[in-house]
């Protein structure tokens, strides 16, 4: 649609001066006070939404308050398990320390096998499960010329 150019000087000029008459015009500030006190009773919120919004907020605290406890006592279980697996009872393994001492930076490796019982007499060591335990767990560190450096024995 294209506009069309309108001439005429009185209704142009009947426009400018109700443009600068509506300038100088201020709401009252009675009005303005009304205007606004309307606005917000109209947009306010419910006792309803006020009370379920509460609820809301008390709800997930108490669930963020759940969640923190539960976790603490997962970690302290987890950390209670694995210090038990990684500190074995001292009365239930033997360490017996074979051939040279490991040097610094040399390449070892750790080799676990199950053998007999009696396998360890001839190493003078003596089970101290006694002759229930058919098979014992053996844990050699082997050096790079693949010497056992350290035999642990568990029983």
């Amino acid at each position: 649609m294209k506009s069309m150019p309108y001439e005429d000087a009185d209704l142009a000029g009947s426009l400018d001066a109700l443009r600068q008459d509506v300038a100088r015009l201020e709401t009252p500030s009675h009005v303005e006070t009304a205007v606004l006190a309307a606005w917000d009773r109209a947009h306010a919120p419910r006792r309803e939404e006020l009370a379920r919004s509460v609820w809301r907020k008390a709800a997930a605290v108490a669930a963020a308050a759940i969640i923190a406890v539960g976790l603490g006592q997962l970690g302290r279980e987890l950390h209670r398990t694995t210090r038990a697996s990684v500190e074995p009872a001292v009365e239930s393994r033997t360490l017996l320390l074979v051939g040279e001492p490991i040097l610094r930076g040399e390449p070892v490796r750790v080799v676990r096998m199950r053998v007999p019982a009696s396998t360890l007499t001839g190493l003078g060591v003596r089970s101290a499960m006694g002759d229930a335990a058919a098979h014992v767990d053996v844990d050699l560190i082997v050096g790079e010329d693949g010497i056992a450096r350290a035999i642990r024995v568990g029983m």
